[in-house]
Formats: structure tokens, sequence, C-alpha cells
């Protein structure tokens, strides 16, 4: 069902934002290069190796105000189920304890709430009070409930709102400007 209807919703998804950006006078020529550099992202993103991934997803965090503990979480294999771990303080004295699981995984291959599960767990382990799970796809509607259930909630980062945090903290990522040649050099007066 997902491998029929998620195109079929992703594309739908592509449209409402071609409206409601053009509402603003923006051509579709323009729309499609604006988004251009978005598919351009993720499949940069895919073709990471998971390592280096991981490492993205830690930087990330960090630039989201985790201090990224370098010794939990780093390794390749026998990692305990965390790709990274790390503190976060709040309110100038209360510090919490954040894991960070990453899945570097083709869009077709959904998250499904076991590996939620599995995530609490290594979250259990590691006494973590907080959780991020980033993946390049996206999530099942039973893996967002299983995130929201239990004592500790795990916030869900997928493939679209990777590449939206990406852009925004300027991970690896810089901003162009261009300029567009208004009418007074085309008009022929």
């Amino acid at each position: 069902v997902y491998k029929i209807s998620l195109p079929m919703w992703k594309e739908r998804s592509r449209k409402n934002k071609k409206h409601t950006v053009a509402k603003s006078d923006i051509s579709d020529e323009k729309i499609d290069k604006l988004e251009d550099w978005r598919v351009e992202l993720l499949h940069a993103l895919l073709k990471l190796k998971p390592s280096k991934f991981e490492m993205l997803c830690r930087a990330l965090v960090k630039k989201m105000n985790v201090d990224i503990d370098e010794s939990l979480g780093i390794q390749l294999s026998g990692d305990g189920g965390i790709d990274g771990y790390g503190y976060m303080t709040t309110d100038d004295f209360r510090t919490t304890r954040v894991a960070i699981q990453a899945k570097r995984w083709r869009e077709t291959n959904l998250v499904s709430s076991p590996e939620i599960d599995k995530f609490r767990g290594a979250m259990d382990k590691y006494r973590a009070e907080y959780g991020i799970f980033i993946t390049t796809s996206s999530f099942t509607r039973d893996a967002v409930k299983a995130s929201r259930n239990g004592t500790r909630v795990i916030t869900l980062i997928d493939g679209d709102h990777l590449v939206d945090l990406v852009a925004k903290y300027q991970l690896y990522v810089k901003p162009v400007v261009t300029y567009e040649l208004e009418e007074f050099f085309t008009d022929n007066d």
C-alpha cells in the first residue's frame, strides 16, 4: 500500500507547495529550481556511507544545542543501539540526556514501530530522557504512534524535515543569492 500511495502523496505535497508558493507570484520554473536543491541534497544524503551519515546527524543535533558526547554512540558496530548521545541544558539549570538514532534508508523503506521500540530500549540502557530518530526515509503511522507512547517521547525527523534542518542550520550547505533582471533591461525603449 505504501509503495503505491507514498509517491501519490509526495506528488500532492509537491503540488500543494507549488500552489502555496505560486500565490507569491513566483513562476513554476523558479519553483522547480527552488525544489531542485532539496532533491539534490536528499540524493547526496543517500549516497553517504552510514558512518558519515551518522556523523552528519550528530553534527546537526550539535548545531541544535546538544553537547555531543564524543565517546558514546560513535562506533559503527557494537554501538549499543544508538548513533549519538549528548546533553541538552534548558532553563539554565536542567540537563537532559539525549540519544540519537540515524537510519540512511531509501524512501521506499519506511521506518516501522519495531525500530522505534528498539531505539527506546537503547535509550533505557543509556538512561536517555529524550530521543531523536533521524532518517532519510519516512515513518509508518505505527512508528509515529510508538514514538509518542511511553514515558519518553522520541522526536522523529524524516527526509523532508532533515533537508529543512540542514538548510536552516546551514550544515555543510550554503545559501546562494542570485539576481534576476527586471523589465527595464528587456524593454526596447
